[in-house]
């Protein structure tokens, strides 16, 4: 054991302040310039043929605070950002890379179950961590519901989660199916495949370190993840828009300016400055003690409008805010809502003084203030 074991070693207040730099809420840029500095410094030893640095080495029995920080912890925090962070040149992250690349390399023209999916993934691939969440990966890769996914990369055949709760009603994965979307391979083209540079693990050749869709699918289906230092979320574009800009660009004109845009969403998206872009769900006055609700904002699952908006304004919540409504009735499927809710004229008049859609909770906000991508 002793052998094996390495032991911390104070070595004063350096020590302190790095601890703090690593964990601490209130040093988020600190921790962006120490990891980009690490970049920097890793990029420049690799391209003047330096080895690269480790914590460890044969005869080490104690390290300081500091340095476990500077060489050891920075790798996990990297590690961190490059699994939760998607390249900007393919829009995946490396679990989704992985699947695609094992579905590519299967070419299958039949369906598969996803649970015999993730383990081809995890042999072809290399794939080192549990299948569950490789399991979870291939669902999310497959769901086309509202809110989800522009183009969804691999067909959902079966239960694969619905807008009624954000996706987390899929099926078990032993009991779903799913096989290439036609579209996949026109946007992953094969011709391309000699230009990829493909990584390698104990000598097994496994996925590139990207892949080259004709179009940037990281817009096409956006992007959310929260890494060390950086988060991104990226919402979603309208394909057909990105391809006209990429037209103009490649005839030397400038890109148009896009705003967000979900498949299937009957709401509204309007610009409230250039960084920031209002959702809204729709809402109508049926008669004098009726108001339909046909649709919610972007992100917002219908389940969850139901018990953290319907279910308050109907029961009140306290003194201060007594019942709103006197019932509603659900008229919703798994791709479209329906609430039919009835109030007295009272109420829906001072509703329609404040706003149906502030009343209702019908608004909501998609930032572009945090596009980032490795």
């Amino acid at each position: 054991m002793s052998r094996h074991r390495i032991k911390f070693k104070y070595a004063g207040p350096q020590d302190d302040a790095n601890i703090t730099m690593a964990f601490s809420k209130k040093c988020i840029d600190d921790r962006k310039v120490w990891l980009t500095n690490w970049m920097e410094d890793t990029k420049r030893r690799h391209e003047m043929g330096l080895p690269e640095q480790y914590l460890y080495e044969k005869d080490t029995k104690q390290v300081n605070y500091s340095d476990f920080v500077n060489k050891e912890l920075v790798l996990f925090s990297n590690m961190d950002n490059e699994r939760s962070i998607p390249s900007a040149v393919d829009g995946l992250k490396p679990g989704q890379r992985k699947v695609m690349y094992t579905c590519l390399k299967r070419n299958d023209k039949r369906e598969i179950k996803v649970a015999q999916l993730a383990g081809s993934v995890a042999e072809h691939s290399a794939y080192h961590h549990g299948e569950q969440s490789l399991m979870s990966t291939i669902i999310n890769l497959a769901q086309n519901f509202v809110g989800s996914n522009n183009i969804n990369l691999l067909q959902p055949i079966g239960q694969f989660g619905t807008r009624l709760i954000g996706g987390k009603d899929a099926a078990s994965p032993r009991y779903i199916f799913t096989q290439l979307s036609p579209l996949t391979k026109l946007i992953f083209h094969p011709h391309d495949e000699p230009l990829l540079k493909h990584q390698y693990d104990d000598n097994q050749k496994i996925e590139p370190l990207w892949y080259m869709p004709v179009i940037p699918m990281i817009l096409v289906n956006g992007a959310d993840g929260i890494g060390t230092g950086w988060m991104t979320k990226i919402p979603n574009f309208n394909p057909r828009e990105i391809i006209a800009n990429i037209k103009r660009m490649m005839e030397g004109e400038d890109p148009i300016p896009m705003k967000p845009w979900y498949k299937n969403f009957k709401g509204t998206i309007e610009e409230i400055n250039p960084q920031k872009f209002a959702t809204y769900g729709e809402v109508a006055i049926i008669n004098e003690s009726q108001v339909e609700i046909t649709e919610l904002p972007v992100g917002t699952w219908t389940q969850t409008y139901k018990e953290s908006v319907l279910e308050p304004l109907l029961h009140g919540v306290n003194e201060k805010s007594p019942p709103q409504i006197s019932d509603y009735k659900e008229y919703n499927t798994d791709t479209t809502v329906r609430f039919l809710i009835s109030m007295s004229g009272d109420k829906l008049s001072k509703a329609e003084e404040e706003g149906l859609h502030k009343f209702f909770k019908l608004t909501g906000v998609l930032s572009l203030s945090s596009m980032v991508s490795v």
